[in-house]
């Protein structure tokens, strides 16, 4: 193979490396929520050790419903190569959320609405935003991920929507 070509290849896959994507799987433990998220990683950014990595998060729980854009800067702990099996590190970064909280029953009454002298069946969600808080927090992390791209972490959400979280997921 020609070396401009070869040059031309190199490049192509550092430009790849820097860019991923991934999914993410959660509990949350205060409020108690099951959460799945998507997020994308820009690195390296400045230094070799930090990277961007904006992501979105939808919870569901018992009693609250979330969903949540974050901002997050990971930090990669010095002495993490690329030649270990696993990589700390670090991170922090704004959050953005909505979450709304209440009790629904389901106890086999419908409750029927007349609307313009007609009955209708009144189809409340759980789903229903109309009653949602915004809240602006700020993510504190701490995690690890493997060469493979399987990270796990714990973050927590101080202000706003107050959450700790156990996450493991996956960057392709």
């Amino acid at each position: 193979m020609p070396p401009a070509t070869r040059q031309a290849e190199d490049a192509v896959e550092r430009t790849v490396e820097r860019f991923r994507i991934g999914l993410e799987g959660a509990v949350g433990l205060d409020p108690e929520l099951v959460m799945f998220g998507a997020q994308a990683t820009f690195a390296p950014i400045f230094t070799g050790n930090l990277e961007l990595r904006p992501g979105v998060e939808f919870g569901l729980g018992e009693v609250t419903t979330s969903f949540a854009v974050n901002m997050d800067v990971l930090y990669v702990l010095p002495g993490a190569t690329r030649g270990t099996r696993w990589m700390p590190y670090i991170g922090a970064g704004p959050n953005i959320g909505l979450s709304h909280r209440g009790f629904a029953t389901d106890d086999g009454d419908d409750v029927d609405v007349e609307v313009n002298g007609v009955e209708q069946e009144d189809d409340r969600n759980r789903f229903d935003f109309s009653d949602t808080d915004f809240n602006g927090g700020m993510n504190f992390i701490a995690g690890a991920r493997n060469q493979g791209g399987f990270f796990i972490e714990m973050k927590a959400t101080a202000y706003g929507v107050s959450n700790i979280r156990l996450l493991a997921g996956f960057n392709f």
